[in-house]
């Protein structure tokens, strides 16, 4: 690195519509219409994959979560967590590769969340 130029690997969503339109449960459950808080929303309030995971376990575990959603979700929530700290690792290893692959497992470990919500 430059002294004023840093260098940075990381991960984007590249179409945040696409995470409303491919975990529309869990983003439902992240951001309830009633009480919308919307501190994890990007400016233009579209969310990214990493800024629901990070919604999702705090929403879940201590929100106002339907019991029967909560029961299905919570087993799986510290897995979707890890796999988010393991993707989030790698980039700080720069190790883009290994982030990739991850962010594979991330986007997995959330359809199975959303295929585990009570419908």
């Amino acid at each position: 690195m430059g002294k004023l130029l840093q260098i940075r690997v990381s991960a984007q969503t590249y179409d945040p519509r696409e995470v409303e339109r491919r975990w529309p449960g869990l983003c439902a459950l992240a951001w309830p219409e009633a009480d919308m808080p919307r501190g994890a929303m990007r400016e233009d309030g579209t969310v990214g994959v990493l800024e629901l995971v990070a919604v999702l376990g705090d929403e879940v575990r201590f929100g106002k979560v339907d019991p029967a959603a909560r029961k299905a979700l919570e087993p799986l929530l510290d897995g979707v967590e890890a796999a988010k700290a393991r993707l989030e690792s790698a980039l700080a290893d720069w190790k883009p590769a290994e982030a990739n692959a991850l962010s594979d497992k991330l986007e997995e470990a959330l359809d199975g969340l959303e295929r585990e919500l009570p419908r």
